[in-house]
């Protein structure tokens, strides 16, 4: 994919920047968050290497470096600049990528909850507010670590799913469910480690 370059009107080629005179050119339209960031688009990814692909990019953009420039290029620069951060924020999260790779393959992440996975989040709450009121700060982390492992054991499940194909649709968005519902259990327990920490530091223990 490539397009003629608003500034000496050649090739401009696929990047960001045209490859005859250099000038930043606006984004392709209907480009997904994967080409935006140069990777293969798929769940199982280095996020290390992604975000280097996305820093290198986001120093192209800096707006310091377009602050003198063309008003067409500035406008090019700030859309790329949305664009690449948009692909960025998506593709960094395991349940927005999966939710978002679901929807390029025409599947949905919308389907019904199994009933054990709300049996047991009800059973893990509960366990949370007893010792949460007990303050059983040990049990809390206890929780803690379970749920961290049942969370890795989800998209353990989400990545099996994307190898099998979109046959495999409901059981991906099923496991991206029981993701999102770990990640808010771990939410809570974050807000109770805060409190308890803050507590600490105020009487000093």
């Amino acid at each position: 994919m490539s397009m003629i370059c608003w500034s000496c009107e050649k090739n401009a080629g696929e990047g960001l920047l045209c490859v005859g005179c250099g000038a930043i050119q606006p984004p392709f339209a209907g480009v997904d968050h994967f080409a935006v960031l140069g990777v293969e688009r798929r769940f199982d990814l280095d996020l290390a290497v992604v975000e280097a692909r996305y820093k290198d990019q986001a120093r192209i953009l800096h707006p310091d470096r377009y602050a003198r420039a063309d008003a067409r290029a500035r406008r090019a620069s700030l859309q790329r600049a949305v664009q690449l951060n948009e692909a960025w924020r998506t593709v960094k999260d395991p349940v927005k990528r999966g939710e978002y790779l679901l929807s390029l393959w025409g599947g949905t992440a919308q389907v019904a909850v199994a009933p054990g996975l709300l049996m047991e989040v009800m059973e893990l709450r509960e366990a949370l507010a007893e010792a949460q009121a007990a303050a059983d700060h040990g049990r809390v982390a206890a929780l803690a670590m379970d749920v961290r492992g049942l969370e890795a054991r989800a998209l353990g499940a989400v990545a099996a799913g994307f190898s099998r194909g979109l046959a495999a649709a409901d059981d991906i968005a099923r496991a991206l469910a029981a993701v999102r519902y770990y990640q808010r259990f771990a939410e809570e327990v974050a807000v109770h480690e805060e409190a308890h920490a803050g507590a600490a530091v105020v009487h000093g223990g």
